[in-house]
């Protein structure tokens, strides 16, 4: 017999499952997932809105930046949003207005930019990251800690198994 924790058994316990009943199981996750998803993103937006006139996909750009230090590409910046680049120009250009980055070309290709924060923007986005924390951390006050990590963990595996085009998200 194999041990619960072997990937063959697991393989096993999922042919046992009429397809029915899986494709419920696989609807009822989604369904929790945007639900989650639902609640959290409306209280981000809400209270970054509030607070600092930024979006959700605002505070993304300026997260992303803030890691990256000496910028990123346009190019680079879609990719680990999974956005387009036109949804990324359309962003840098209204939080270049809002004077939270710059945009420079790139000294390899002129026809390339690379936007950076700001001194200001990264003082927004570091009290941002403070309601940021605070909103999903008040949103999941329910959970201890373990529950949490487990979900995480399998919804790491999901994302992981459907990575389609073979890149890993840098995000922990």
């Amino acid at each position: 017999m194999l041990a619960a924790n072997d990937p063959g058994s697991q393989e096993s316990a999922l042919s046992n499952v009429p397809d029915a009943e899986r494709r419920a199981a696989e609807t009822r996750l989604w369904l929790q997932v945007l639900n989650l998803h639902r609640i959290v993103y409306a209280d981000l937006n809400t209270a970054l809105s509030e607070r600092f006139g930024l979006s959700v996909p605002k505070f993304d750009v300026l997260s992303h930046l803030h890691r990256y230090p000496e910028g990123l590409a346009m190019g680079e910046l879609s990719r680990k949003l999974k956005v387009s680049n036109g949804n990324v120009s359309g962003l840098i250009a209204r939080l270049g207005k809002d004077g939270y980055l710059h945009k420079e070309m790139t000294k390899d290709d002129r026809r390339s930019f690379r936007a950076r924060l700001t001194d200001h923007g990264r003082r927004v986005f570091e009290e941002a990251l403070d309601v940021h924390r605070q909103v999903v951390a008040a949103a999941m006050a329910s959970s201890p800690t373990p529950q949490i990590d487990r979900l995480t963990e399998g919804l790491k595996a999901l994302v992981k198994g459907n990575d389609a085009d073979g890149r890993r998200d840098d995000r922990p």
